[in-house]
């Protein structure tokens, strides 16, 4: 089945906007702003149990743009802001923080109709490479320090359909490496999205991240995050997407929920 071009392009990470596995057509621009606001009380421990108080607050404001640089090459530009409260109880307090990172990358699409849920599926290849400060990490691996990671992607998409309403799957698994002492990361995202109407989008995603092993400070984690968001297609080349996230399991890795808030546009 043919998925149409909003609907393979929909897709939104908590910790960074980002597209999934199909490529823009050439010459077409895709600008996605995005707010996301996120708090925990608890950390998970090296044993997994939710017992660890902590006292976290982050909003982080992302822009990301992408442009068709062929219709199997698409080349993307990333900025975040991140404003966070970090604070372990019976320890001084600490001021709030302000972060930015800054991500340049490109998505080119390896093989296409392979068949393997669809007809008209797709695999492609991201790499990308990022400067960040401290907040703009993952906070489970944080130690008040900037710092560069670089990686790849391996993304795979296909089409659906369901009760005569068209969907998506999307599928990611890559490697990042980290500047030392930072541990290596890598991501694993799942996501599918259905159609409910014309205007109208189910997403539910899973974004998971597993760290390398560390040397002190840092400290071997996992993280495991479930959304569920709805997006509202209310122009033609505009969409609004609403949704919330929380933890429901980790290691060494914070309790977190969250709301977010992200305006899609395509020309």
């Amino acid at each position: 089945m043919k998925t149409a071009p909003l609907l393979c392009t929909l897709l939104c990470l908590p910790a960074a906007a980002h597209a999934a596995a199909w490529t823009l057509p050439q010459d077409d621009w895709q600008m996605i702003g995005t707010l996301i606001y996120s708090n925990a009380d608890r950390s998970y421990n090296s044993r997994g149990d939710p017992a660890t108080p902590k006292l976290f607050q982050r909003a982080l404001l992302q822009t990301d743009t992408e442009y068709g640089w062929s219709d199997r090459l698409t080349v993307f530009l990333r900025t975040e802001s991140a404003y966070a409260y970090d604070h372990d109880p019976g320890t001084p307090p600490v001021s709030a923080q302000q972060d930015n990172a800054f991500e340049g990358g490109a998505r080119y699409a390896l093989l296409r109709g392979l068949g393997l849920l669809a007809d008209d599926d797709v695999l492609s290849l991201e790499v990308s490479a990022r400067t960040a400060g401290a907040f703009n990490f993952a906070v489970s691996a944080n130690a008040n320090s900037a710092g560069r990671d670089a990686g790849f992607r391996l993304l795979y998409g296909a089409g659906f359909e369901w009760q005569g309403m068209p969907g998506f799957l999307d599928v990611e698994a890559g490697e990042r490496w980290v500047s030392a002492p930072r541990p290596d990361q890598t991501p694993i995202d799942l996501t599918a999205g259905l159609w409910l109407a014309p205007d109208w989008m189910a997403m539910l995603q899973s974004f998971n991240l597993v760290s390398s092993s560390a040397a002190a400070p840092y400290s071997y984690f996992r993280s495991h995050k479930l959304e569920l968001s709805a997006v509202w297609r209310f122009a033609p080349r505009f969409s609004l997407q609403t949704g919330a996230f929380v933890s429901p399991a980790g290691q060494n890795a914070l309790v977190e929920r969250g709301v977010v808030l992200a305006v899609w546009s395509s020309f």
